[in-house]
């Protein structure tokens, strides 16, 4: 009996073994296999992020009627608090060179994305009752998004230098463009197991499905990061590259930064353009339900939509790239793109098509993914060799600052026309047009400036080569 059984199981784990040993033999294929554990994180990042950019706001502003303007500043709380990156990597960059762990940042992270996850959706119960004045359920919210914010700041500025710290400079670039796309793909898969769980839709199944995001979160993250720093005999931390020297204080970066007329141009440029993109944010899934009468289950399913136009947007930069076109081409194609979804949404409205509304988000996303890319090659190109992560880390700051700008600002300017003309789509129609006008705007600029023709010949890299600087929370939102 007890050799049957043996040679039973030895049946079993013979594949297993057998697949062990064909991976050892091939070490291109464990690296990769490597990699892919690596963006476990990612992928579980945006499987959170998903609830709350896609459905969260949607009910806060559409069942609840919170002004969008309060959505909007708890929405884009995260993006103000971003400046936490500089201090937490500097840090971080100080205890890897002294052959120190960047894993506690990594805990402390993680512990505050997990309990602003957790707690994120109660502000559906804070903000309903009746009884409580709304003024302390709004200090109550902003704790937790507060949480929320900070920890997912720490968490992606760490776990970016993690990667940096493990990867060859060669694979980098590829590492990267692997981990983004995993961190789309999980927002994409998460609104739509989203909508399905919430076709039959109820505030507690609301909350439960973003507890089970935060849940899931923190497992994909502990998956992911187990052992990734390991320890010598000697007791100093284990890298493909020698540790670099901490990085420029921040006003000494932006002193540098300022300096460069061509960058001040280009900043002012990308500023305009994100802020057009970002009026939408915490207002498309409310716009679907309030104007075209869309259930909840189908206004979060657009962000799978919007997630797969915009993979798509980015494969696509990046091979013009690649081919040796100017990034100028991607970031106007992107803005022009852009400007006509928002068009179409405007029109969708007005006409109550929704078919015409699903063309506008894809219009979006495809414009901004190619946005992204092409500013962050535009950026690179315009900043000598010495500060490429310096310029592509503000560009960083500079990205959060606008997208919380134009956050607050859509839903503030949203809740002033409503009020004003008591049309709700009089509302939305003002932040659509508004957006697609801030386009036109940067396109205008950009042309104006000339700053096409100031990005010398030969100096655009590969887009993926700072992509590891870029926060992941601002590719999704």
């Amino acid at each position: 009996m007890a050799s049957a059984l043996g040679t039973l199981v030895g049946r079993i784990f013979r594949p297993v073994q057998h697949a062990r040993e064909w991976v050892t033999q091939r070490p291109r294929v464990l690296f990769w296999l490597q990699v892919a554990r690596l963006g476990l994180f990612q992928f579980g990042l945006g499987v959170s992020l998903a609830p709350i950019v896609g459905t969260l706001n949607r009910v806060l502003i559409d069942d609840l009627q919170i002004p969008a303007l309060a959505v909007g500043f708890l929405i884009a709380l995260h993006y103000f608090v971003s400046p936490i990156r500089a201090i937490v990597g500097f840090h971080s960059d100080r205890q890897r060179a002294a052959g120190r762990w960047r894993t506690p940042y990594l805990v402390l992270g993680a512990m505050l994305t997990y309990g602003g996850l957790a707690t994120a959706p109660f502000s559906l119960i804070v903000l309903s009752l009746d009884r409580l004045p709304f003024w302390v359920a709004m200090l109550a919210c902003t704790a937790i998004f507060l949480a929320y914010g900070i920890g997912v700041n720490i968490v992606e500025t760490v776990y970016l230098a993690l990667v940096s710290d493990i990867t060859r400079p060669q694979d980098r670039g590829r590492v990267v463009a692997f981990l983004w796309m995993l961190l789309i793909l999980g927002t994409v898969v998460s609104s739509i197991v989203v909508g399905a769980l919430l076709t039959d839709y109820s505030h507690a199944m609301l909350v439960r499905v973003m507890q089970g995001s935060a849940v899931i979160f923190v497992v994909l993250t502990f998956v992911s990061l187990l052992g990734r720093e390991q320890m010598r005999p000697d007791g100093t931390l284990i890298a493909t590259q020698a540790p670099a020297a901490p990085r420029l204080g921040l006003v000494a970066s932006l002193r540098v930064l300022w300096q460069q007329r061509a960058l001040r141009a280009l900043f002012a440029v990308l500023f305009i353009a994100t802020l057009g993109f970002a009026v939408h944010d915490v207002l498309l899934e409310p716009y679907g339900g309030q104007v075209l009468q869309m259930s909840v289950a189908a206004t979060t399913r657009l962000t799978a939509l919007w997630g797969l136009a915009m993979i798509a947007a980015v494969v696509t930069a990046g091979w013009l790239l690649w081919r040796g076109h100017s990034p100028a081409l991607p970031i106007v194609a992107g803005c022009t793109i852009g400007a006509l979804g928002f068009l179409a949404i405007t029109i969708a409205g007005q006409a109550g098509a929704t078919w015409l509304f699903h063309v506008g988000v894809a219009g979006i996303g495809i414009g901004r993914g190619l946005f992204i890319v092409a500013s962050i090659s535009l950026v690179m190109a315009l900043a000598d060799g010495q500060h490429v992560g310096l310029f592509v880390g503000l560009w960083g700051v500079m990205q959060a600052l606008a997208q919380g700008t134009g956050t607050i600002g859509g839903g503030f300017v949203r809740d002033l026309v409503q009020q004003q003309s008591g049309s709700v789509l009089a509302g939305y129609a003002a932040v659509y047009q508004g957006a697609l006008l801030t386009l036109l705007g940067a396109l205008v600029l950009f042309f104006a400036l000339r700053l096409g023709r100031r990005i010398a010949e030969g100096a655009v890299r590969s887009p993926w080569d700072g992509l590891q600087n870029v926060p992941a929370d601002q590719m999704v939102a």
